[in-house]
């Protein structure tokens, strides 16, 4: 109505469906250095948003979580990453990400289970809390330099 966005792909919701593709598109995680990482992410958002399409396609209205809990979730773990806490999916208390990350895992591990994707996930996701993320990869290698060109090397 304001005629700001030239056209949808400019609508920048945290998850949208795909213009293009029968999809889901996801937007609040980590850049992706690695192509693990983001095979990690597209296994577990499978069995995460499965139900909540099933629960729309029956007229289940979705589970009553106020916005300012999502943004605060969101901004904790933009912050802290995997290194620190992270709200519990739970209680919304903060927790060790590890804690907040088994928690997250537990709902979903059949539907990873069903789809084949179960060993791979826990294979990725053990890698990616040992190694850390994306953004732990680059304080580290601008650590090991101080330039600003070698972090960009090394992160392509």
């Amino acid at each position: 109505g304001t005629g700001v966005p030239l056209d949808e792909a400019m609508l920048y919701f945290d998850a949208r469906l795909s213009r293009n593709y029968p999809t889901v598109e996801i937007r609040v995680s980590d850049i992706c250095l690695r192509a693990a990482d983001a095979v990690l992410t597209a296994a577990l958002a499978r069995p995460l948003a499965d139900p909540a399409a099933g629960q729309g396609r029956a007229g289940l209205p979705p589970a009553p979580v106020p916005s300012s809990i999502l943004r605060l979730a969101m901004w904790q773990a933009s912050k802290d990453g995997l290194e620190g806490n992270l709200l519990s999916p739970v209680s919304n208390e903060p927790v060790p990400a590890a804690e907040a990350v088994a928690m997250l895992m537990d709902p979903v591990r059949d539907a990873l289970r069903r789809h084949g994707d179960e060993e791979g996930a826990e294979f990725l996701l053990a890698g990616l809390l040992r190694r850390g993320t994306g953004a732990v990869e680059q304080r580290r290698a601008a650590g090991r330099s101080g330039l600003p060109g070698q972090l960009v090397a090394e992160s392509v």
